[in-house]
C-alpha cells in the first residue's frame, strides 16, 4: 500500500468509502466520500494525502456525513481513459486494503488490471462473468453512464433531427457538457466493444 499512494489515506481515517463519482476529467476525479476518521482529524486534513484535495462537506443525518473531494491518483485517472470499463462505488480503502469492483468487456477488464498492477500488485482478483441474458450490457456501464445515455435517449439527442442539444441536457442533468459528452462517448465504445464481442 505504501508504494500505491494511497498510505497517506490511513493517516487521518481507518476507512475511506467512495460512494459515487460526481464527475470525471484528465485531471481526475470529483468524489464523494465517507470516512471514518480517527481522533484529532477531520475533512480537511484529506487534502494532507498526495492525491486527494477535500473541497467541502454535505449536510448529513448520521455521524459520517458526505464529504466532495477531488481525485488525481493515477489509477483514478486511468480509469478514465479506459472507455469499456466501469469502476463501480462503493469501494474502500481501509488498513485491510483496498476492495475495488469493476464491470465492462474482458479486454478493458485485462488492460486495468495490468496497469493496476504495475502501480499496486492485488493481492487477489475476483472474476465473475456474467451472462448476457441475465444481465446483458446495461451493466458494463456506470451509474452516472447510465443516467447519461437514458436522459439521451429520452430527450431525443439520438433522434434526427436532435430533440435536445448537448447544451440543454446540460442544464436539465446539471452536469458540465464535458462531462456529459465524456459518459456518451464511453457508453457508446463500450456498447460498440460488447456487440462485436457478442456477435
Amino acid at each position: 500500500m505504501a508504494v500505491s499512494g494511497f498510505n497517506d489515506l490511513l493517516i487521518p481515517c481507518s476507512r475511506m468509502e467512495i460512494v459515487a463519482h460526481l464527475s470525471v476529467s484528465e485531471k481526475g476525479v470529483r468524489q464523494l466520500v465517507r470516512c471514518d476518521f480517527r481522533d484529532g482529524f477531520g475533512p480537511e486534513d484529506l487534502s494532507n494525502s498526495e492525491h486527494l484535495n477535500f473541497e467541502t462537506t454535505l449536510h448529513g443525518d448520521n455521524d459520517t456525513p458526505p464529504i466532495v473531494v477531488f481525485n488525481t491518483h493515477p489509477l483514478a485517472i486511468a480509469s478514465i481513459d479506459f472507455p469499456d470499463i466501469a469502476v463501480l462505488p462503493p469501494y474502500t480503502f481501509s488498513e485491510d486494503g483496498i476492495s475495488i469492483s469493476l464491470r465492462g468487456v474482458p479486454s478493458g477488464i485485462s488492460s486495468f488490471l495490468s496497469l493496476a498492477n504495475e502501480i499496486m500488485p492485488p493481492d487477489s482478483v475476483k472474476v465473475v462473468n456474467e451472462e448476457e441474458g441475465e444481465i446483458g450490457p446495461r451493466n458494463l456501464l456506470g451509474d452516472r453512464q447510465w443516467e447519461v445515455v437514458q436522459a439521451a435517449v429520452q430527450w431525443g439527442y439520438y433522434d434526427d433531427p436532435k430533440g435536445v442539444s448537448m447544451r440543454q441536457m446540460s442544464e436539465r442533468l446539471n452536469m458540465a457538457r464535458s462531462t456529459i459528452g465524456e459518459h456518451l462517448h464511453n457508453a457508446e465504445a463500450t456498447l460498440v466493444r460488447w456487440l462485436v464481442e457478442n456477435e
